[in-house]
């Protein structure tokens, strides 16, 4: 299983081009968020990246998986829009059990 933490980073890494950036908008050293790029990477089998001098561009393989990682993140929202839904029934009482069969 890939580590959220990972994701996360590949995203704001692609999202800034920059690993300085990266770190300083996640609050991370710069060895880390390449230590977070490298497990992927390694993980994945791929490189997501290519360096270029200071600044990164994706691969074909890295927009696969920002395309998932957005994904994630969509699924992730609605399941919380669903859960606030939830609990706002359920302090107006109106969740109702489900029997199981």
């Amino acid at each position: 299983m890939l580590n959220t933490q990972h994701l996360i980073t590949f995203k704001a890494l692609v999202e800034t081009r920059s690993f300085t950036k990266t770190a300083k908008q996640l609050g991370l050293t710069q060895p880390a968020v390449s230590q977070h790029i490298q497990k992927l990477e390694r993980d994945l089998g791929e490189p997501l990246l290519i360096r270029r001098g200071r600044t990164t561009d994706i691969t074909p393989a890295g927009e696969v998986l920002l395309q998932h990682i957005k994904e994630l993140e969509a699924c992730y929202e609605g399941f919380m829009e669903s859960w606030h839904g939830y609990l706002e029934r359920k302090s107006n009482g109106i969740v109702t059990a489900i029997k199981s069969a």
